[in-house]
C-alpha cells in the first residue's frame, strides 16, 4: 500500500511538472500573439478618494459603463433576478449584475448565449456583468471529482458528465461575454484543514498561470474585450490568505512583464465565520495592488457589507437578499422581518416604515406588509418579486449610502448609527 501511494504521489507530481511546461509554452505564444493585435486591459480602476482605514471611493470602468465603488451587485444567477426585468433593476441604482457562468453554461449553453450576441444582449442588459465560475455549488456535491488537471462534475439537470479546468472556464467566460471574469479555484471548504487549504492555495497559483495563458490566446484570437481576475483562497487562515495574495500579485506582475494583460483585479474567495471575516479580508488587501480593484461575494448582512468597505473592498455581491424574499424575509432600517408572519396580516406600512428616501425610488414601496403577506399565503409569484426588489434595493442603496459617507467623512457615524438601530430587533 505505502509503494501504490508513493506512485500516485510521484505521478501527481510529475502532471503537475508537466503542466507547468505546458503552461509556460503556451504563455510564450500567447503573449506574441497579443503584441502583434496591440490588445490590453479594457476594465480599468482608479481610486478617487481615501477613507478611514482601508475604506475607499472607486471608479470601475468597462466596456459597458461603469461602478462607483464600493458597490452592491445583485447576482443574476441564471440571467435573472427573480422575474426582475432589467429596466427596473437599472431604476433601482443597480450598476452591474453578476451571472453563474457554470449555470449559463449547462442552460440555455454557451452556443446559445453567444448566437445572441452575448450575455448583455441575452439579457437586455446594457452595463457591465461579472460572471463567477459557479464551480464552489458544484464542489460540494458527491460526484464531483477535482484533480490537478480540473473539477469533473454532473450536470444537474440531467446528470451529464462535465470537465472544467482552468482553460475551459476562460473559454466559457470569453463565449459568454461577461466584461469581468473570474479565474477558476481550487473550492477547498474555507474550515478544511491547513495542509488542505495550502494545497489548493498552491493548485488554485498554478491554475490561475494557465487561465492567464488561455485569456492571452482568447484575447488575441476573438478580439475580445474583457477582464480577467485572479481568486485570493486560503480559507480562515489569515497567513494563507496573504500568501495567496502575494503570489497572485507576484504572478500578473510577471505576466505583464513577459507580455500579458495580468489579473485585472482580485476576488477574495471562501470567507470563513463572520468573527474571522474582518482579520481574513484585511489580511489578502494588504498584499494586493491598491491600483486594482477588489471584489467580495456572499455577504448576508449590512454588518458584512461595512466590513467588507472597511477592508478596502469595491465591489460587493450576494444572493442572500434574493434567498432571503424567497422566504419572505425582508430587510429594513429596523432590522429583518418576516412578511409570512400572521401578525402582519392587518400591517399596512410599507415593508420598511423607517427607509430614508435617498436616490432611485423602490417600486416595492408602493406595497404594504399586509398585502405582501396576502400574496405569500395565496401562494402568488409577485410576493417573491416584490420582497426581491425590496432587499436588492435595501443592500444596493446601503452601499450608495456608504459611499457618501465617505466622501462626507462621516462614515464611522453612520455605520455606528445603522447597526445600532438595525439590530433592535
Amino acid at each position: 500500500m505505502a509503494e501504490i501511494a508513493e506512485l500516485r504521489t510521484q505521478n501527481a507530481e510529475l502532471a503537475a511538472e508537466l503542466a507547468e511546461l505546458r503552461t509556460g509554452y503556451r504563455a510564450i505564444a500567447g503573449h506574441t500573439r497579443l503584441r502583434a493585435v496591440g490588445a490590453s486591459d479594457p476594465v480599468s480602476f482608479r481610486v478617487e478618494a481615501q477613507g478611514p482605514g482601508a475604506a475607499r471611493i472607486g471608479r470601475v470602468s468597462t466596456p459597458h459603463g461603469e461602478i462607483a465603488t464600493p458597490a452592491y451587485l445583485p447576482v443574476a444567477t441564471r440571467g435573472a433576478v427573480a422575474g426582475i426585468t432589467p429596466e427596473v433593476l437599472a431604476g433601482l441604482g443597480v450598476q452591474a449584475l453578476t451571472v453563474d457562468l457554470h449555470e449559463l453554461y449547462l442552460q440555455p449553453g454557451t452556443a446559445v448565449i453567444e448566437g445572441a450576441g452575448g450575455i448583455g444582449k441575452a439579457m437586455a442588459w446594457t452595463a457591465p456583468t461579472l460572471g463567477d465560475t459557479g464551480i464552489t455549488a458544484v464542489a460540494a456535491a458527491k460526484k464531483t471529482r477535482v484533480t490537478e488537471e480540473g473539477i469533473a462534475f454532473r450536470s444537474r439537470l440531467d446528470g451529464g458528465a462535465h470537465r472544467w479546468d482552468p482553460e475551459e472556464a476562460v473559454r466559457v467566460a470569453h463565449r459568454i461575454g461577461v466584461d469581468i471574469a473570474f479565474a477558476l479555484a481550487d473550492p477547498v471548504p474555507a474550515t478544511a484543514p491547513r495542509a488542505q487549504l495550502q494545497a489548493g492555495v498552491d493548485r488554485s497559483q498554478r491554475w490561475a498561470a494557465r487561465a492567464l495563458v488561455e485569456h492571452s490566446w482568447q484575447t488575441a484570437d476573438r478580439g475580445d474585450r474583457q477582464s480577467l481576475w485572479a481568486v485570493v483562497t486560503g480559507g480562515a487562515d489569515a497567513g494563507l490568505r496573504r500568501a495567496a495574495a502575494r503570489g497572485l500579485r507576484r504572478l500578473s506582475e510577471q505576466d505583464v512583464q513577459a507580455g500579458g494583460l495580468g489579473f485585472g483585479g482580485y476576488r477574495i474567495d471562501g470567507i470563513g465565520s463572520a468573527s474571522a471575516q474582518s482579520l481574513q479580508l484585511r489580511a489578502a488587501v494588504e498584499e494586493l495592488d491598491r491600483e486594482r480593484p477588489r471584489h467580495l461575494p456572499a455577504i448576508a448582512t449590512p454588518s458584512d457589507l461595512f466590513a467588507a468597505i472597511e477592508a478596502g473592498i469595491d465591489v460587493i455581491d450576494g444572493t442572500a437578499p434574493a434567498e432571503a424574499a424567497a422566504q419572505g424575509r425582508v430587510y429594513t432600517r429596523d432590522g429583518i422581518v418576516d412578511v409570512t408572519d400572521s401578525s402582519l396580516r392587518t400591517d399596512f406600512r410599507p415593508l420598511d416604515p423607517g427607509a430614508e428616501r435617498h436616490g432611485p425610488a423602490n417600486p416595492a414601496d408602493d406595497f404594504t406588509r399586509a398585502y405582501v403577506h396576502h400574496l405569500f399565503a395565496a401562494n402568488e409569484g409577485l410576493a417573491v418579486t416584490l420582497c426581491t426588489l425590496h432587499n436588492e434595493h435595501f443592500f444596493v442603496s446601503l452601499a450608495a449610502e456608504a459611499r457618501r459617507a465617505l466622501a462626507d467623512g462621516r462614515y464611522p457615524a453612520f455605520t455606528e448609527s445603522f447597526l445600532r438601530r438595525f439590530a433592535k430587533v
